[in-house]
């Protein structure tokens, strides 16, 4: 059977008390397996044009971390994984309560990865700091963060486009040494901003394109 996205309850609809007790009882039961199942359903609904379900989702995915995480750490690991940028980006969001609540689910994210530098420059919103962070951690990742990152330079919230345009322009630079094919991809995108309807958009994503392209200065011996 497919699953399919669908209504979430919010923390306000009778719908959440069941959550709630479901979260309890997974706790009690340690149904690690099903927890993480439904984990990945969750991330489907990270960038619903929805900002309610957005919070649901994200906030629910936060409880779910949290309830679970000592039942299967490994396994944990690597779901949680796939939701580090996604609420990197949701930092940004124009909805407040969405970006109080991905700022909250990124640092559970890193405590359970025990990324301790990580979690420190979260709660100050220090995106530089939040990006280096990512890339110190595991350089390999670099090109899956790039294309992880695409789909947000066509994100409808001005906020998130801008955070993807800069994460890009950080983590696509170890690409100008390992693969000018992955590296053109990558300034074709940001190219594709030179429409964006903000100003200020359109001019980082020039200055990121203009940098990604520019030959590396090699230090001097």
């Amino acid at each position: 059977m497919l699953w399919r996205p669908c209504r979430m309850p919010t923390k306000t609809s009778r719908g959440w008390p069941c959550f709630q007790n479901m979260l309890h009882y997974m706790k009690r039961k340690r149904a690690s397996c099903t927890a993480l199942q439904f984990s990945e359903k969750l991330l489907l609904l990270f960038d619903d044009e929805c900002s309610q379900l957005r919070e649901t989702s994200i906030c629910l995915f936060k409880d779910l971390m949290e309830a679970v995480v000592w039942c299967d750490r490994r396994r944990m690991k690597t779901k949680v994984r796939r939701g580090l940028l996604p609420l990197f980006f949701h930092m940004s969001d124009q909805s407040p309560s969405v970006a109080k609540v991905s700022r909250k689910a990124l640092a559970v994210v890193a405590k359970i990865l025990e990324w301790e530098e990580l979690r420190h420059v979260i709660c100050p919103h220090q995106t530089q700091r939040i990006t280096e962070c990512l890339l110190e951690q595991d350089r390999s990742r670099a090109e899956g963060y790039c294309h992880q990152s695409l789909p947000y330079l066509k994100d409808a919230q001005a906020p998130l486009r801008e955070a993807a345009v800069r994460f890009i322009g950080l983590a696509a630079r170890p690409l100008r040494d390992q693969s000018k094919e992955k590296l053109a991809e990558m300034c074709s995108a940001l190219q594709s901003l030179q429409e964006d309807s903000d100003l200020s958009i359109r001019s980082l994503a020039a200055q990121t394109v203009l940098s990604l392209s520019s030959p590396r200065v090699q230090p001097r011996a």
